[in-house]
């Protein structure tokens, strides 16, 4: 089953697949657990598309980045039409476990409301996908994958179904960073690794700066990060 599942995620266009037990996403908040949405739920799927670096390099930074540019309406419509490829690929892997008799919740990845009190959809992708062995949380509060290090966007399939997990990276990709994001963030939300040696990001900072721009984007562009990244 799982290889069956990789394979048609990789052939309709896929980059990345993992899978991750819905055991391992219990502490997130109330209302946005897999067994939300699907009671039953024993799996969820996770897949990525890798964005093109030439259209993320784009991005305006410094002083640039602070006014509204056809750059950052360029990358958004690209962000956009990437999110509605893996809403037609993750459709299509909702469909095959349907027909094998399984159920398939399809966390789509160009809609979905946002719960204000956390800024988070449904479902946290980034969370499922760090389960699934895809990354690890950034400093710039993005999933970091060593292929393509932030620069891809991601969407989810719960199903009840059993799938084997994929193991979670132990890599911490941003250690011996120079902080980039952190000091190239025109929301100023990034902060430096704490005492617990966890990045921390301000959300609600981030949030309220893209209230008054198309686009960010900053601290995907500027992440040194992923070994098959074009440079």
């Amino acid at each position: 089953m799982k290889n069956d599942l990789r394979d048609l995620s990789i052939r309709l266009g896929a980059d990345l697949f993992g899978v991750t037990s819905v055991d391992r996403l219990d502490g997130a908040p109330k209302g946005h657990r897999p067994r939300d949405v699907l009671p039953n739920a024993r799996s969820v799927i996770v897949l990525a598309i890798k964005m093109l670096d030439a259209q993320t390099d784009i991005l305006p930074v410094g002083e640039d980045s602070m006014d509204v540019s056809p750059r950052q309406d360029m990358f958004r419509g690209h962000s956009n039409f990437i999110s509605q490829e893996l809403d037609r690929i993750g459709y299509s892997v909702a469909r095959f476990l349907e027909r094998k008799g399984f159920k398939a919740y399809h966390q789509m990845a160009s809609t979905g409301g946002v719960d204000q009190r956390y800024l988070m959809g449904l479902l946290s992708l980034k969370h499922i996908a760090v389960q699934a062995g895809l990354g690890k949380f950034g400093r710039n509060g993005l999933l970091i994958t060593p292929e393509f290090g932030p620069r891809v966007r991601l969407t989810a399939v719960v199903t009840d179904a059993e799938v084997e997990s994929d193991n979670s990276l132990s890599k911490d990709f941003c250690s011996s960073c120079k902080d980039l994001c952190v000091l190239s963030c025109p929301s100023k939300a990034l902060e430096p690794k704490d005492e617990s040696s966890s990045y921390k990001i301000n959300k609600f900072a981030c949030s309220q700066y893209l209230n008054t721009k198309p686009t960010c984007g900053v601290c995907l562009k500027v992440c040194p990060i992923g070994s098959q990244r074009t440079r």
